[in-house]
Parts: structure tokens; C-alpha cells; sequence
């Protein structure tokens, strides 16, 4: 049975995620969803289809979003989900689900695997015992994709659209002068959101909040000048991940 996975990651996390659950069940396959999305149909002839991805401020990315809704599935799809995150899957199973059904679909199985926050700050100890268990976790969700579970999610018709539905730049992501106009962040970016305007980043509107131009920047010059409690947080990426892996999601090379 041919399973594929739609795979969004900005630090690494749900990419291990993803690579995880594939290196264990028969013929997977992971595709990128930044990819994926460009396309104007996405049409699945796969057995089982999952999305991992992580959860934006208690909800999907909108590169998630948009590409569900370009879609075309197998009537019989399993269709399964699972989000990184910090704390909880917030409303993503729900979204996700009301997502599915515009799409004749519905969701089979969801779960969430806690990992370090790219954005929230967890103490260290946390960040690590999350980290230690990734393997534990993601090895019993992978059996229970394998062993085809099926989950009743609620009616989320009237769900209500959270504050990262659409793309805008609500933290006031920016670049300081320290900034060397490398050109890295533009590469990174899944909106193509970025320009180097006379050697320097500028960041536009368009932006999934992803922070991964926040985090692989090699001189920390960009920071969020709207947020002052997470303005100037340590930066991180999954220790199984390069900056090169996350730059492969868009074709991309350093």
C-alpha cells in the first residue's frame, strides 16, 4: 500500500517527524508541501496520505491550508495528520478536518508530537526530554498509522478562522543593520517573502510566521519587533537537521 506524506517544516522538527513515520512504513514517500503548493492541482493517487506540519499559534500554516485546497484525492484515502508543537494540536485536527470535507474527504487519524517551540520558549530541561522522547512518540503513532485507526472528528463547519488563516507579517519580522545581505533568508522563505533590497533583507507582508529566516540566519539579524517576549529568543533547529535540508523543501541549495 503506497502511503505519502506532505511534509512542512521551518526548523526540522516536523521534517525528523516526517522522516521518522516514512523510514517505518512500506513504500512512503515524503513530499514537500512548499512544492507541492505551487501547483495548481495536486492530484493523490496514493492508498493513505498524511500531513505533518507544525502548529502556528494553535492552528495549521497557510501553506498547509492552500495546499489541501488544491487536492484531489482517492475516494477510499486514509488520510492522517500529524503536528509538532510545543504545547497541544490546538484546533488543527478540526481545521484540518473541516479542510478535508471541502475536499469529499474527511480525517481518519490525527495525532501531535511535542517537540521544542521555534517561537514560545520552553525551559531547557523540557526542550530536552521532548527531544528524547521524539523517537518513542513518533514510533507509537506510527503503528497506529500502520494499523489503520480510524477517529470520529466534531462537525468544525463553523469553526473560526485563527490569526495565522492568512499570511501577513503580524510580528513585525525585520532585519537590522547588522544584516550582510547574504541572500540566505530569500531562499528560506516559503512565501518568497524576502528581498535583498541594496544588501540588506526586507521583509514584505506575505509571511507564514514560519520564523525560519529568524532561526538559520547565520548573523541573528532578524528579530520580531513586535513580539518583545520572544524578540531576541535563542535560536533553534532540530540537531538532525541542516539548513540545507530545509532549503531542499523548495528546490533550494545553500
Amino acid at each position: 500500500m503506497k502511503t505519502t506524506i506532505y511534509c512542512f517544516s521551518a526548523t526540522g522538527n516536523s521534517l525528523t517527524t516526517a522522516r521518522k513515520i516514512a523510514e517505518n512504513l512500506e513504500n512512503c514517500q515524503i513530499v514537500s508541501a512548499i512544492s507541492a503548493r505551487r501547483q495548481t492541482k495536486v492530484i493523490e493517487d496514493a492508498e493513505a496520505v498524511g500531513f505533518v506540519f507544525p502548529v502556528y499559534y494553535g492552528d495549521m500554516p497557510c501553506i498547509v491550508r492552500e495546499l489541501i485546497s488544491k487536492m484531489v484525492f482517492r475516494a477510499d484515502t486514509y488520510i492522517f495528520s500529524v503536528v509538532t508543537c510545543r504545547g497541544h494540536a490546538g484546533a488543527c485536527n478540526q481545521r484540518m478536518d473541516q479542510l478535508l470535507k471541502t475536499r469529499g474527504q474527511k480525517l481518519s487519524f490525527a495525532a501531535a508530537v511535542k517537540m521544542p517551540g521555534n517561537s514560545f520558549i520552553n525551559a531547557p530541561e523540557v526542550d530536552a526530554a521532548h527531544l528524547a522522547a521524539q523517537n518513542d512518540a513518533v514510533c507509537n503513532v506510527t503503528k497506529r498509522i500502520a494499523a489503520r485507526e480510524v477517529e470520529d472528528y466534531f462537525d468544525a463547519t463553523l469553526l473560526p478562522l485563527a490569526q495565522t488563516a492568512y499570511p501577513n507579517n503580524f510580528r513585525g519580522i525585520i532585519a537590522e543593520n547588522k544584516c550582510t545581505g547574504c541572500g540566505l533568508c530569500t531562499k528560506l522563505c516559503p512565501m518568497d517573502n524576502i528581498a535583498i533590497i541594496d544588501n540588506r533583507a526586507y521583509i514584505g507582508d506575505n509571511c507564514a510566521t514560519c520564523l525560519a529566516c529568524f532561526h538559520w540566519c547565520p548573523v541573528e539579524a532578524i528579530w520580531m519587533s513586535k513580539q518583545e517576549n520572544i524578540a531576541r529568543r535563542a535560536k533553534y533547529h532540530h540537531p538532525e537537521i541542516s539548513v540545507n535540508d530545509i532549503l531542499a523543501q523548495k528546490g533550494n541549495n545553500r
